[in-house]
């Protein structure tokens, strides 16, 4: 295509024609034209008549734009990928820095004695880890998307395969800013403070709470709890199915733990320690008995 408007003499037949036929062919829109030739839209439309030139066609206009597009929203792309590169590189250093700040506060409350703070610092620091630990998993995914888009550049189109890497991410869940020791949501344990109470107080088995806590190798949950000062439970938890086969519920839409855990929520069953199930059993026996 020519250079426009520098190698076009407008002021020839010849010029004036490839004007209008690239108008025509939608290769050129028509305020281009207009500023090339230096006439009005009326003066435009009755040149092309005298030289039986006709407006550009739907289908030219749709080719057009067809064109541009292909042409412009790969360069908006890698502009938007940029920028969230960008992003996520001064979220990995902001968490990083803060970090080393609140590890250097918990050593300090240690030293003071401050036994609770540092506990409270230690946790703040496992949750800034955590987060580091996803802003870098969702930059390897980010990478692994932009890998996919250039492997097939010249005619990618975006469907559900292109983007199942950035499926089956963790949902975001609302949460207190700060726990005291000995207060913690026991209903749905998302922090490791929660989760290591919720297993201290026979809220969580086990088996659940070291799924939860996604324990690298080596690690033990008891360990974790003396660390930042979680008792260990006075007995194992059982899980909920089996508090419930215990208890004798029937199931609830389908949900055979519905009755136990409401009890639970309620605050009529204490824990799942298999004595305060078993207890509980014995009570509604008798409540049973009695009616």
């Amino acid at each position: 295509m020519a250079q426009y408007p520098y190698s076009i003499d407008a002021n020839s037949l010849e010029g004036q024609l490839e004007v209008l036929h690239l108008w025509s062919a939608a290769e050129l829109n028509i305020s281009t034209a207009l500023f090339i030739l230096k006439v009005t839209t009326a003066e435009l439309l009755q040149l092309a008549q005298k030289h039986d030139v006709a407006p550009p066609s739907k289908e030219a206009l749709a080719k057009r734009i067809k064109d541009l597009e292909a042409r412009v929203r790969p360069q908006l792309r890698k502009s938007k990928r940029d920028e969230v590169v960008k992003d996520l590189s001064g979220m990995r250093t902001e968490i990083a820095e803060g970090l080393d700040r609140v590890a250097s506060v918990a050593l300090e409350a240690n030293s003071y004695g401050q036994v609770d703070a540092q506990q409270l610092y230690s946790v703040a620091h496992a949750k800034l880890c955590r987060a580091l630990d996803s802003v870098a998993s969702a930059q390897e995914m980010f990478d692994e998307a932009r890998l996919l888009e250039n492997e097939g550049a010249a005619d990618f189109e975006y469907t559900d395969a292109s983007i199942k890497v950035l499926r089956n991410l963790e949902e975001v869940v609302p949460r207190p800013d700060y726990y005291l020791v000995g207060d913690f949501n026991h209903a749905h344990p998302v922090t490791e403070h929660d989760i290591l109470w919720s297993w201290s107080q026979g809220f969580l088995a086990t088996s659940t709470a070291r799924e939860m806590l996604i324990l690298e190798e080596g690690d033990t949950i008891d360990e974790i709890a003396l660390q930042l000062g979680v008792p260990l439970p006075t007995e194992e938890a059982i899980l909920p199915a089996e508090a419930a086969a215990i208890l004798g519920d029937e199931p609830v839409d389908g949900d055979p733990t519905y009755n136990v855990r409401r009890r639970i929520r309620d605050g009529r069953l204490t824990s799942y320690f298999r004595s305060d199930v078993e207890a509980r059993r014995v009570f509604e026996d008798e409540v049973m008995s009695r009616g």
